[in-house]
């Protein structure tokens, strides 16, 4: 294979490829959520495969809130994952919405997480039909 500044590299298979992440608590702590009595589930998703990427290519992750409810039971975010030039090499929506622990049935958010994901919207984002 030919790295990112094209020498050759060669990876055995057996090799494990990670990536770590900084996972913000701070942001939403599920917790809280739970305290709420609510808890997020993804209703399903849909992923665009459009450029092939390479093991050991850095790929950037940028995550938007493209869908959300009035009352923010249902939202949609999208990740598009895109190579160092720039390009698209793929796209992941996900549909969610927020259920009730207790009745097991969507739920509205909890204020908190509503006011943070309405400041948080994409500026294309569309509104869903909210169903709680």
């Amino acid at each position: 294979m030919v790295g990112d500044r094209g020498e050759e590299r060669l990876m055995s298979m057996s090799e494990e490829l990670t990536r770590s992440f900084e996972v913000r608590w701070d942001d939403v702590d599920p917790r809280d959520l739970l305290k709420a009595g609510v808890a997020g589930v993804s209703l399903g998703e849909e992923v665009r495969y459009l450029r092939e990427v390479f093991p050991l290519e850095v790929v950037t992750v940028a995550s938007r809130i493209v869908g959300l409810s009035a009352d923010g039971a249902r939202w949609r975010f999208e990740h598009t994952f895109s190579q160092e030039g720039g390009e698209k090499a793929a796209v992941v929506r996900t549909l969610g919405a927020w259920i009730g622990v207790g009745a097991r049935r969507i739920a509205p958010t909890p204020a908190g997480v509503l006011t943070a994901l309405e400041a948080a919207r994409a500026a294309d984002c569309e509104t869903l039909a909210s169903k709680s």
